[in-house]
């Protein structure tokens, strides 16, 4: 293959990673959007759960103190039939003090019980709304995951066909210069670069006027002496690749 072939595939194959490159980020990048409200929506639950599990309790110990007051009255009742049936002044002391003490016991459990099913009233109200912002924020979630799901398949489609894209170039490369090639995009990011006014872009070195004379005669795939980079004049391609195909001074900013 002649040297310019050589070069126009190398940065046809160049421009096919950066396409698949790009294409890959996006595709991670995408779904991690939602992130956030993920993050949200797990924290709304394990709050919500926190909660279902403390009124959960609450309202067992209800229940309890409810039976407890239950079976008190039961045991009023008999205090009260005894306070009755009292046959002399020691019996009837007695019976009188067993009866308000059920009654005190009563009235204080009765008063902490209200305290608490006031509390559970207002908890239930509070557990009602939490859910509602559960439920708003998976709603969200939904529907965001279900309109990035048609994106993500674009990106998807358009990944597979940047790949194949790639591959084909590839196989156009001759062998020695693709393990290079790939060391170099390995190591820099990429791995050809143009000579502008013999100036290579991927480092922004001058390069020596008898490299630049080389470059001028395309006989032979030069490198740069100082970044090792693929070099080529830029203006002797220009014809047969588009510009953006090339990195340029904008590119990211190589290494000394």
């Amino acid at each position: 293959m002649l040297v310019r072939e050589q070069l126009e595939v190398l940065l046809q194959l160049q421009t096919s990673d950066v396409k698949v490159r790009e294409l890959e980020g996006a595709v991670t990048q995408l779904p991690a959007k939602l992130d956030p409200l993920r993050r949200d929506l797990a924290k709304l639950t394990t709050m919500l759960d926190a909660e279902k599990a403390k009124l959960a309790e609450t309202e067992a110990w209800r229940k309890t103190q409810q039976d407890l007051i239950d079976r008190e009255r039961e045991s009023l009742k008999a205090a009260q039939h005894k306070f009755q049936q009292s046959k002399n002044s020691k019996e009837y002391g007695a019976a009188s003090r067993e009866v308000d003490n059920k009654r005190k016991s009563i009235t204080d459990r009765d008063a902490e019980l209200k305290k608490v099913s006031e509390a559970f009233v207002t908890s239930t109200a509070q557990l009602e709304s939490r859910e509602k912002d559960v439920s708003g924020v998976r709603s969200e979630l939904e529907s965001n995951e279900a309109g990035q799901k048609d994106q993500l398949d674009g990106l998807k489609a358009q990944l597979a066909a940047a790949i194949a894209e790639r591959d084909a170039a590839r196989a156009k490369v001759d062998k020695q210069w693709l393990k290079t090639y790939d060391t170099l995009t390995s190591k820099k990011g990429y791995a050809v670069a143009p000579v502008i006014k013999g100036v290579c872009q991927g480092c922004h070195m001058a390069l020596p006027p008898q490299l630049n004379n080389i470059l001028a005669r395309m006989e032979s795939i030069e490198t740069c002496p100082r970044c090792a980079r693929l070099v080529y004049r830029k203006e002797l391609l220009e014809g047969a690749q588009p510009v953006t195909a090339n990195p340029t001074p904008d590119a990211p900013k190589p290494e000394s």
